[in-house]
């Protein structure tokens, strides 16, 4: 079992035993088995291993889910039984902390679910060739179209993309949940879409759990181009923007490296694709003077300055970040991971202008 999910089972546990002692008695019992249920499915999934279930419906939605969604209610509602033990007003306190409490859910639904927002950065770099001066290119990443993104709300972001003009759509990766048949929702979706230069793509974590060559071929089928340690070339007036693409690692380990195809790379203004911002230094290695990732979801629950759980993972969080003349990008994307929620982390479509720095 993996530290993370053993960290979740012993609090998770810790959370049912006070929530059984400061239960009524008659209530326990009901308690008890509602708990037991929802223990036993978590370990069956675990024990299945739902990345290998191709299948929807209700194992498409992780009992995990469910396990986190229970726990991170109930938790604070002991907290408000607890305080309202100790004090007078009982009743008050406990109708104000379950005001607060069900409207926080309601807020991280609202950001979730809400309008993304429309993120305009402007890169100037003294190299760019001039026939690029003014290029736009839209980045989106983490669409986990699936339980969380189903087909009315990918189809929402792709229209909300197809109202910025743009020269390229850059798709940084995590495109389905869990299972091959969800890259047909964004498929679909974003074939509307016609930029000049096309859709242009890296596969994230999300799109190796399972089958990841059957998520390449859909989304292919769709239009998008895919780079899997490859490049592609761009060209306008003789000059040349030459993108790579490289392969996220199956389960972030160190020492990892693309396994490049097409070297030499052709002479031109290079453009870096990865899903984890991690990989920036071997994108800037192969000479990648703008970098575009995701992954991190910007945290998704943002309590900064408190915590940020994508900052211990990453010091690239969200948004621009510079090492001498190269840059990186980091966006926070559009679906949720885990559970379906956002807390000051709305979700993003990035619009990047390249200018000629003169």
């Amino acid at each position: 079992m993996r530290p993370s999910h053993l960290f979740l089972v012993l609090a998770g546990l810790l959370v049912q035993a006070l929530a059984w002692a400061l239960l009524p008695r008659r209530g326990r019992p009901t308690f008890t088995l509602a708990a037991l249920s929802l223990d036993l499915t978590w370990i069956l999934w675990y024990a299945i291993d739902g990345r290998s279930l191709s299948v929807s419906g209700v194992w498409a939605l992780s009992p995990v889910a469910t396990w986190l969604t229970f726990h991170l209610m109930l938790g604070p509602l002991l907290g408000v039984e607890a305080v309202a033990r100790l004090l007078p007003l009982r009743h008050w306190i406990r109708a104000a902390g379950l005001g607060l409490i069900l409207g926080g859910y309601a807020w991280g639904l609202g950001e979730a679910y809400g309008p993304p927002v429309v993120t305009e950065v402007s890169l100037a770099f003294p190299d760019l060739p001039p026939a690029f001066d003014g290029y736009r290119i839209v980045l989106v990443g983490d669409i986990h179209a699936g339980p969380y993104a189903g087909t009315r709300t990918v189809g929402r972001w792709a229209r909300a993309i197809a109202k910025l003009p743009a020269d390229l759509v850059v798709g940084a990766g995590d495109f389905v949940a869990r299972i091959p048949e969800e890259a047909e929702r964004t498929g679909e979706a974003f074939q509307a879409l016609h930029p000049a230069d096309g859709l242009v793509g890296v596969l994230g974590n999300h799109d190796q759990y399972s089958h990841t060559d059957e998520v390449a071929s859909r989304l292919r089928k769709h239009g998008w181009v895919l780079l899997l340690d490859q490049k592609r070339v761009i060209e306008r007036q003789g000059q040349r923007l030459v993108l790579l693409g490289s392969r996220h690692p199956a389960e972030d380990e160190e020492g990892f490296r693309p396994d490049w195809e097409g070297k030499p790379w052709p002479s031109g203004f290079r453009i870096g694709l990865c899903h984890g911002p991690e990989q920036w230094h071997l994108l800037r290695e192969e000479g990648a003077r703008l970098t575009l990732a995701a992954h991190t979801h910007g945290g998704q629950v943002d309590l900064s300055p408190f915590y940020n759980a994508a900052k211990e993972r990453s010091p690239y969080v969200e948004g621009l970040y510079s090492e001498g003349q190269d840059r990186l990008f980091v966006t926070r994307g559009l679906g949720c991971t885990t559970l379906p929620f956002r807390f000051r982390c709305r979700p993003e479509i990035v619009r990047i202008t390249l200018h000629r720095d003169h």
